[in-house]
C-alpha cells in the first residue's frame, strides 16, 4: 500500500505543528525515516553496483589495516556515488582511514617508549577524526595512554559536595561538553565565584612534567591563572590574590571555545618561598570578575 500526502494539506500550518503531525504519520504507519533513526548509516546511492561493491571491499580492507588499499576502493567507489549523502559518507570513510593510519604510527611508537609523544600527537589530532568510524579506537588508545602517563587530579566523575551550584558549581553529563569519562563541571563564573580548588595532590610533584586540562568557554570568557598554593600562602582566593606570597602561578590568556590546556611545570613562575615537595593544593583563579560559563574536564598531572 502506498500512502501520498500532498504538501498543500499541510500548508496552513506552522512548521512545528507539521513537524509533530509528520512525526505522528510516520509512528502510525510504523516506518520512521532512515536520517531520523540511523544518522550514521544513510541509505546509499550508486549510480551503478559496482559502487556499493567497491566500498565494501574499501570497508574489507579498513578492517585489514590495509590503509593505501583502503584508500584506493573508497575513491573509486566515490566516483560511482549518485547523491551527496553517499559521498559525504564515504568521505568519513576516507577521514577514518587517514586516521586509523595514523593509530597505528602512534601504537608503534608507544611500543618503542615514546609513550609521551605519541600521546601528545595524538591528543592533538583526535578530534578530527572523533565523528568517523576510527574515533572510538583512538578514543581507546588515549585513554589507555592517560592511564600510563597521568595522576587524575579530578575528572569529576564522582558526584559530590566538594562543588557546589552555590559557588557556581555543578557535575554535568552531557556527551556534547564531556571530554573524559561521563562528566564535567559546569562552572558559572561570577565575582563571586572565580576559584575553583582541587585539594588531591600527590605528596611529591618533582617527578611530574607538566599540568594538562580541558577547558571550554563556549562563548569566550577571561583571562585568569593556575596556581599551586605552598603552606603559608594566603587562602583568601582571587579577591586578595595580590597578596599571595608563596605559589608557583601560570599566567594564562582568554580562549573561546574548546581548548586542550597543557602547561610545563617549569614554566610555573615561583612567587616567595616555594618547593614543589611542599605543594598543597591547585586553583583556577578567574581574573576580571566577568560573568560566563566554562567547562572543566580532566585536570591531571602528566608523569
Amino acid at each position: 500500500m502506498t500512502f501520498r500526502i500532498s504538501d498543500q494539506a499541510f500548508s496552513h500550518l506552522v512548521t512545528p505543528q507539521k513537524a509533530i503531525l509528520t512525526l505522528c504519520l510516520f509512528a502510525f504507519l510504523g516506518c520512521w525515516p532512515m536520517n531520523l533513526i540511523a544518522q550514521d548509516s544513510p541509505d546509499l546511492a550508486w549510480k551503478k553496483p559496482e559502487g556499493a561493491a567497491l566500498f565494501e571491499e574499501g570497508r574489507g580492507a579498513f578492517d585489514a589495516k590495509e590503509f593505501a588499499n583502503a584508500v584506493e576502493k573508497f575513491k573509486a567507489a566515490r566516483k560511482q556515488a549518485k547523491n551527496r549523502a553517499t559521498r559525504m559518507h564515504i568521505d568519513n570513510w576516507l577521514l577514518a582511514t587517514e586516521g586509523a593510519n595514523e593509530l597505528n604510527a602512534l601504537i608503534q611508537q608507544a611500543k618503542i617508549g615514546k609513550e609521551s609523544a605519541a600521546y601528545r600527537i595524538g591528543a592533538k589530532n583526535y578530534p578530527r577524526y572523533s565523528q568517523s568510524p576510527i574515533g572510538p579506537e583512538y578514543k581507546k588508545f588515549l585513554t589507555e595512554m592517560e592511564t600510563k602517563l597521568f595522576v587524575v587530579l579530578d575528572d569529576f566523575e564522582r558526584v559530590s559536595r566538594r562543588y557546589s551550584e552555590k559557588f557556581g558549581k555543578k557535575f554535568i553529563d552531557d556527551p556534547k561538553l564531556v571530554q573524559q569519562g561521563k562528566r564535567a563541571l559546569e562552572w558559572k563564573v561570577s565575582s563571586s565565584a572565580s576559584e575553583l580548588k582541587i585539594k588531591t595532590l600527590p605528596r611529591n610533584m618533582d617527578s611530574y612534567k607538566s599540568l594538562v586540562m580541558y577547558l571550554d568557554m563556549p562563548k569566550g570568557g577571561s583571562a585568569y591563572q593556575m596556581v599551586f598554593v605552598v603552606p603559608g600562602t594566603s587562602d583568601e582566593g582571587l579577591s586578595k590574590v595580590t597578596t599571595v606570597q608563596n605559589a608557583y602561578i601560570a599566567q594564562m590568556k582568554a580562549h573561546r571555545g574548546l581548548k586542550r590546556i597543557e602547561v610545563p611545570l617549569k614554566n610555573f613562575k615561583g612567587q616567595g618561598n616555594v618547593e614543589w615537595a611542599r605543594v598543597k593544593d591547585f586553583r583556577i583563579q578567574f581574573l576580571g570578575g566577568k560573568k560566563f560559563t566554562a567547562y572543566i574536564d580532566f585536570v591531571a598531572l602528566q608523569k
